[in-house]
């Protein structure tokens, strides 16, 4: 696969919106949220359902990342627009999503993605494990060449593209806004923000 025009992307809060879906499927399974601990929250399910211990709150996110409910993600923001945009100007897309490693899964989310961007939008779609900090890692080098563009929206993850000398987008959210880089990071707020910047510098 050349890398001419490639874009590396992570899905959920980039591509698809799992947090307004994860909290509907908490809320179908009779779990009550507790609001205004968003900012801190999203890694920690467990400060959102103060009910769960935080090996409860780990079992609930991954059946749901294995549930059906994996094939009816909605797009994040203006995401379909921005991937139509970018996809008309000649980029295609590499997805890496740390949702777990369940096959039948992975098939959900393929299903999913084609769904809302539409076929032959994605060269590949590579799932990693969601429970080690760095699984991203081994894709990001194998695949990462000097500047190619990596969207994410976990800081870590934006500075582990920036520090193998990605060019690194964090898209903003609640969780991340304070988030102050140690590496050149570029942080957006919208898909139609990142198309404006790739487009004026190619």
């Amino acid at each position: 696969m050349g890398n001419d025009r490639l874009i590396l992307t992570d899905c959920d809060g980039v591509l698809l919106d799992w947090e307004t879906h994860f909290h509907d499927y908490m809320k179908s399974q009779g779990h009550e949220r507790a609001y205004g601990v968003e900012r801190a929250s999203s890694y920690w399910k467990e400060r959102e359902y103060p009910g769960l211990s935080q090996e409860e709150a780990r079992k609930a996110v991954y059946h749901y990342n294995t549930s059906a409910w994996m094939l009816g993600l909605p797009p994040y923001k203006d995401a379909r627009s921005g991937v139509a945009t970018l996809v008309e100007a000649g980029y295609r897309f590499v997805a890496i999503t740390a949702m777990g490693l369940d096959p039948y899964a992975k098939q959900a989310r393929e299903i999913n993605l084609e769904r809302v961007f539409g076929y032959d939008v994605f060269e590949d779609v590579i799932t990693t494990d969601m429970y080690d900090p760095d699984s991203k890692r081994k894709w990001l080098e194998h695949l990462g060449e000097p500047e190619l563009p990596w969207i994410e929206d976990k800081p870590s993850n934006a500075e582990l593209g920036a520090e193998l000398g990605l060019r690194s987008f964090l898209m903003l959210h609640p969780h991340n806004e304070d988030y102050q880089p140690i590496n050149k990071i570029e942080s957006v707020n919208s898909w139609v923000e990142l198309c404006d910047i790739l487009l004026d510098t190619n």
